[in-house]
């Protein structure tokens, strides 16, 4: 079994520039991990030729691509993870994400199962101790595939399917899924933070005193910050 690979989910072959600044970004800091672009079926993927590299893809049913309620139901489906299983954990990378080095396998070799950039409120910013359960974003993620395959089709038996953002499923952020958080081991916020930023970057960087190992969302949340930590092409 294989450590990690990096999921990168692609819809169309005409991405826009900050879309191929993060592509390019990947390539160079995580190229050398298994680089899988998940697409729909009837995607022409040789576009991305033109990244410099053999594009090794899974392809699903394009009906899964068509929304975000769709693309939610291809990540809460235990088909998504069976594809994946002869690796031990898998990192989404969505083109909204952005990373600064490669402590991929350090992150691995923390144990979690589930681990996103924390979208902190106002009690976890003025209370450090906050145990408050918090959403971890999918966008960029790491996820330990047995265990979160494990957990769907426990929750399945129960329920018949997720139908809020996939993120809240992993990282229990509704009641719904509250009983089964037995079922995965997820890091404390701040050791989250440690792992990617997404909302309120400036003041979650001096909470941790540095850059994470990457961040989502970059193009929305300040981007003003971002641009003396990014290039843009």
């Amino acid at each position: 079994m294989e450590k990690v690979a990096v999921i990168i989910p692609i819809y169309q072959t005409q991405l826009n520039p900050r879309e191929e600044v993060s592509l390019r970004q990947c390539i160079s800091v995580l190229g050398n991990h298994p680089l899988i672009f998940v697409t729909p079926e009837s995607l022409d993927s040789n576009f991305l030729n033109s990244f410099g590299i053999p594009p090794q893809t899974i392809r699903f049913k394009d009906e899964y691509f068509k929304s975000t309620k769709t693309y939610n139901r291809l990540l809460t489906s235990p088909f998504f993870y069976e594809a994946f299983t002869n690796f031990e954990y898998i990192l989404i990378y969505q083109l909204d994400a952005y990373v600064f080095k490669d402590d991929l396998l350090a992150w691995c070799q923390k144990g979690y199962d589930y681990i996103g950039a924390p979208k902190l409120r106002k009690h976890h910013l003025n209370n450090q101790t906050s145990c408050i359960p918090v959403l971890m974003n999918g966008g960029l993620s790491l996820r330990r595939v047995k265990p979160v395959l494990r957990y769907i089709k426990i929750y399945q038996l129960f329920f018949r399917e997720w139908l809020a953002n996939e993120d809240a499923m992993f990282s229990f952020a509704q009641k719904r899924a509250w009983p089964f958080r037995f079922l995965l081991r997820l890091p404390p916020w701040k050791v989250a933070l440690a792992f990617a930023f997404e909302q309120n970057p400036e003041i979650t960087s001096r909470l941790l005193g540095n850059l994470p190992f990457g961040c989502h969302a970059w193009e929305r949340y300040n981007p003003s910050f971002w641009k003396k930590h990014i290039p843009l092409q």
